[in-house]
C-alpha cells in the first residue's frame, strides 16, 4: 500500500511540473500566432489549435494541483522530471509543423522540434525560406526556449517547485560543479533569466543597427544567444555583410561564456574573467584555432579579410556550438576540417548555453593526465589536481572521467550504428559529433548547407536520440536504465 501511494505521489508531482510547463509552452505559441496576425501570413488556424491542444494537456497534467499545491522532488525524481521534459516539450513544440501541413510526418516534425529545443538545428527542411514567417519564429524560439534550459524556466515560473528546485537544477545544469549567483536557486534561475533577456534584446537591435531587417534581426538574435543556429536562409548566414558576420562573431563568443562569468562582468567584476581558467582557454582556443585555420585556407585570390572572417566566424560558430554557416567549411582542405571536427568535441564554457563536453572537462582531463604522468615519475609524492588553485576531490575527477567515457562510447556505438544502416562515413561520424555535442553542422551530405531530409527513419531516430543525449550530457538520461535507479 505505501508503495502505491508513494508512486501516486511521484506520478503526481512530474505531471504537475510537466502540465505547468505545457502550460507555459502554449504561451510561447501565442507569441508565434501574433507574428502570423502581423505579417499576414495565414497561419494562424494552426498555431490556435496547436496552442490549444498544448494548453488542454497542461490542465488535465495540473489537475492534481488542486489538491495539493507542495510538491517535493528528491534527486532521483528531478532525473525522471528532467528526462521527460524535453520529450514532452517535443512532442507538442511539432504540433504547429505538422497540424499546419508544413512538415507532412509527425516524426519529422519532432525532429525539427527536438533539434530546436537541444539547439541542435539539424534540419529535415530542404527549403526553410518557403516556411511561414510565424513557423520561422516557432522555430527558432524552440533553440532560444532550449538554449537557457528548459528546467531554468521551470523554476523562474512554476512557484509550487519549492525545495525540490536544486534537484531539478543539478540534473540539467552544465559542468563539473554549479557555480551559484544566489543561495536560493530560484533567484540563480531568475539571474540567468536577466540576463539572457538582456542580452537577447542587444542581440536584436545590435543585428538591426548592422543592417539586418527586424525581422531577420529577431530570428537570428533568437538562435544566436541559444547557440541554437536556426536560420531563416537557407544558406544561413552567408550571404550577409561581413559586418553583420562580424556582429554574430561577437555574439556567438559572448554565448560561450559562462553566465556566471557574464554575470560579473555585468557588475564590473572583471578581474573574475581574467583570473578564470577556462575563460583564458577558450579565448586562446579562438585566437589560435582561427590563426592556424586561417593559415591552412589561404587562398592568394581572396583578400586576407575574408579569411580571416571566414576562419574566425567557422570556429567560433563550432566551439559556441552556434552552427551558423558563412562559408562551406566542407571545401576546405582537410586538416582544417579535421580541426573544425576536432573543436566539435569540446565545446566552450561550462555554465553557457553552448553544447559539447565543456571546455573546463577537458582542461581536467589533460590536468589528471599530467598528475598520471607525474605520479609515474616521482611515485611516492603526494601530488594533487588544481582547478582555479582548489584542489580537486576524486568524485569531481571520476565524474569527468565517467562523462568522457560515456561521451566516445556513444560516439563509436552511434558511428558504428549508423554506419550499419547505410550513411557514409564522414556523415556517420560528423553527424553523431554534431548532433551529440548538439552543433548542428555536419560532413559530407549533412554537412554546411546540407541537411537530414533525405535520410532514413532509422537514421533520423539516432541522429534524434543523440540530440537528447548531448543535451542532457548522457549521465541524466543512462542513469534511467540503471536497475539499481528504480530500486526503493
Amino acid at each position: 500500500m505505501e508503495k502505491k501511494i508513494l508512486f501516486r505521489r511521484r506520478l503526481t508531482t512530474i505531471t504537475r511540473v510537466l502540465g505547468m510547463l505545457l502550460l507555459v509552452e502554449a504561451g510561447f505559441m501565442l507569441l508565434s500566432l501574433l507574428i502570423s496576425i502581423l505579417y499576414h501570413d495565414h497561419n494562424s488556424l494552426s498555431l490556435i489549435i496547436s496552442s490549444s491542444i498544448t494548453a488542454i494537456f497542461g490542465l488535465i497534467f495540473l489537475l492534481p494541483l488542486l489538491k495539493n499545491k507542495k510538491l517535493k522532488i528528491d534527486h532521483r525524481l528531478g532525473l525522471i522530471i528532467v528526462a521527460s521534459i524535453w520529450i514532452v516539450m517535443s512532442f507538442f513544440g511539432a504540433l504547429p509543423y505538422y497540424i499546419g501541413g508544413h512538415i507532412p510526418s509527425f516524426f519529422d516534425s519532432f525532429f525539427e522540434t527536438i533539434s530546436g529545443f537541444t539547439t541542435t538545428s539539424a534540419t529535415i527542411i530542404p527549403d526553410v525560406e518557403t516556411l511561414p514567417q510565424s513557423l520561422l519564429f516557432w522555430r527558432s524560439m524552440t533553440n532560444w526556449i532550449g538554449g537557457v534550459g528548459i528546467v531554468v524556466i521551470v523554476l523562474s515560473f512554476i512557484p509550487f517547485i519549492g525545495g525540490g528546485g536544486m534537484s531539478l537544477f543539478s540534473a540539467e545544469v552544465a559542468g563539473p560543479s554549479m557555480n551559484k549567483l544566489s543561495p536560493r536557486t530560484r533567484e540563480n534561475a531568475l539571474i540567468i533569466i536577466k540576463i539572457y533577456i538582456s542580452l537577447t534584446i542587444i542581440t536584436i537591435f545590435s543585428f538591426w543597427a548592422a543592417g539586418m531587417n527586424f525581422f531577420d534581426s529577431l530570428i537570428h538574435a533568437l538562435s544566436t544567444i541559444s547557440s541554437g543556429g536556426f536560420s531563416n536562409k537557407n544558406e544561413s548566414v552567408s550571404n550577409f555583410s561581413p559586418l553583420i558576420q562580424y556582429v554574430i562573431i561577437i555574439f556567438m563568443i559572448i554565448t560561450g561564456i559562462s553566465f556566471p562569468l557574464i554575470y560579473y562582468a555585468i557588475k564590473g567584476k572583471f578581474t573574475r574573467l581574467w583570473i578564470n581558467e577556462e575563460f583564458k582557454v577558450y579565448l586562446s582556443i579562438i585566437l589560435i584555432g582561427s590563426f592556424v585555420i586561417g593559415l591552412l585556407i589561404y587562398d592568394p585570390s581572396i583578400d586576407f579579410e575574408t579569411n580571416f572572417r571566414h576562419s574566425l566566424f567557422q570556429v567560433s560558430s563550432i566551439l559556441s556550438s552556434a552552427g551558423f554557416i558563412s562559408y562551406d567549411y566542407t571545401l576546405w582542405i582537410a586538416p582544417a576540417v579535421f580541426l573544425l571536427f576536432l573543436l566539435m568535441f569540446s565545446g566552450a564554457m561550462a555554465s553557457s548555453t553552448t553544447g559539447g563536453l565543456k571546455l573546463v572537462r577537458v582542461i581536467i582531463l589533460f590536468k589528471n593526465a599530467n598528475n598520471i604522468l607525474q605520479r609515474s615519475i616521482h611515485s611516492k609524492a603526494h601530488i594533487t589536481i588544481k582547478y582555479e588553485k582548489k584542489i580537486l576531490e576524486q568524485h569531481v575527477i571520476n565524474n569527468i572521467l565517467t562523462i568522457f567515457l560515456l561521451y566516445l562510447f556513444t560516439f563509436l556505438i552511434a558511428s558504428l550504428i549508423l554506419i550499419a544502416l547505410g550513411l557514409g562515413f564522414n556523415e556517420s561520424m560528423g553527424g553523431v559529433v554534431s548532433c551529440l555535442s548538439n552543433m548542428g553542422a555536419g560532413f559530407g551530405e549533412i554537412g554546411a548547407y546540407g541537411n537530414y531530409a533525405q535520410l532514413s527513419q532509422p537514421v533520423k531516430i539516432v541522429f534524434a536520440s543523440l540530440m537528447y543525449l548531448g543535451r542532457l550530457e548522457l549521465i541524466t538520461v543512462f542513469c534511467l536504465f540503471m536497475p539499481s535507479f528504480w530500486r526503493n
